[in-house]
């Protein structure tokens, strides 16, 4: 019985951190539902932010939210010199403090990376940024959370 629990503890010791220690784009890449977002991120150099410390937010728009958007758009923005569009672009969905739905309670606004003022807000227990929905909340990465979107955020003016 001992030499069980000796074993079970060890695969624990082991198995846990692994499964704890991934960073926001390593989680990203795992899902397979951010191939889109993934190659914006490695483009604009977004993404070695984000492997960093953190902690950080990011709400995180699937495949289908680029969908959206017009190929040539799309591609357009992954020209180099529109780097700094895409930047301010994929820098309204970071925030440099890690934000769970649980901590929002009606209406809030936050400073983005990018210097925007976003409004997050929960209505009927669904969470919104901007016009976005959350799709699924509180993802944890070893450096933030991440929440899936179904649109890319653009200003609201």
């Amino acid at each position: 019985m001992k030499r069980i629990f000796s074993i079970i503890s060890l695969l624990v010791m082991v198995l846990i951190p692994t499964i704890t220690s991934a960073n926001i784009i390593n989680k990203l890449n795992e899902t397979g539902k951010f191939t889109k977002l993934n190659e914006t991120l490695t483009k604009s150099g977004l993404n070695k932010n984000l492997e960093g410390d953190g902690p950080f937010t990011v709400f995180a728009p699937l495949d289908d939210a680029f969908a959206a958007i017009s190929a040539q758009t799309y591609y357009g923005l992954l020209r180099e010199e529109n780097k700094q569009k895409l930047v301010n672009i994929l820098g309204r969905h970071v925030f440099s403090k890690k934000i769970t739905s649980s901590e929002i309670d009606g209406e809030i606004k936050l400073k983005a990376i990018n210097g925007e003022e976003i409004k997050i807000k929960k209505v009927n227990g669904i969470v919104y940024i901007n016009e976005a929905e959350v799709v699924t909340a509180d993802i944890e990465a070893s450096n933030g959370v991440i929440h899936f979107i179904n649109r890319v955020l653009q200003p609201l003016n």
